[in-house]
């Protein structure tokens, strides 16, 4: 999340990033940026522009100021180091099994698996040896596309899995869904790895209960800003 502002090269211009830290952080230099964005949607009627920003961070206090509200929760980045001893481990219930890598899983044998699924494992960005293949009662029902930023930093944000999985169950798929996480996290972290997650916040009880499992060592929470012309002429 904490990617630089951005130009509207190929992304929707009606969404910008702001760093937490780094320069040009003071008023008149948000406000400046915020301005060139809304420049490139000058041919909407109504353009409006969704900023994500660090609560806390000096581009929250500038957009609280300017909007007069307060941000909307996106969700927490979390980092998570190989040397934590904080973490809580959740194992797999019995009929569940996690399998290293993608590449092993003939896809043309799955074709009715939801397609969010099936899009996680043709995903160009993920590498699919650090990836994670989900079994439940012996049958692949999802998976954890990881994505390595480095020889020694993956991240992961989800585990995607097919809808029907536990649909007349929702706290059992929420508690498979965290011991997961948590399973895959333990491997990575067991080979020197230091792991960036992103848990929504999106009143979900089940990321409140992985914040505490994961127990990050740095935690970042996300909020969105609706802006809007008139913010920028006060």
């Amino acid at each position: 999340m904490a990617e630089q502002h951005s130009t509207d090269s190929g992304m929707d211009r009606s969404h910008l990033t702001l760093p937490a830290r780094g320069r040009a952080l003071d008023r008149d230099s948000i406000i400046a940026i915020l301005n060139a964005r809304m420049q490139l949607m000058a041919d909407l009627t109504s353009p409006e522009l969704f900023v994500h920003v660090a609560e806390g961070s000096s581009p929250d206090h500038t957009l609280a100021q300017l909007t007069g509200t307060t941000g909307s929760g996106m969700g927490w980045e979390g980092t998570v180091f190989p040397t934590n001893t904080r973490r809580r481990h959740v194992s797999l219930p019995r009929s569940a099994q996690l399998t290293r890598g993608l590449r092993e899983v003939p896809l043309e044998d799955l074709p009715e698996l939801d397609p969010r699924v099936l899009a996680a494992f043709q995903d160009p960005q993920i590498e699919p040896a650090d990836s994670f293949v989900l079994h439940v009662d012996d049958q692949v029902r999802g998976c954890i596309p990881v994505i390595r930023l480095s020889p020694t930093t993956v991240t992961f944000r989800a585990v995607i899995h097919d809808n029907a999985l536990f649909s007349d169950d929702l706290r059992r798929r929420s508690f498979l869904r965290l011991a997961a996480w948590s399973t895959a996290s333990d491997i990575h972290l067991g080979e020197g790895s230091t792991i960036i997650t992103w848990m929504p916040d999106d009143g979900d009880p089940i990321n409140e209960y992985k914040l505490q499992v994961g127990a990050p060592d740095w935690l970042t929470h996300w909020v969105t800003y609706r802006v809007l012309p008139h913010h920028l002429r006060a």
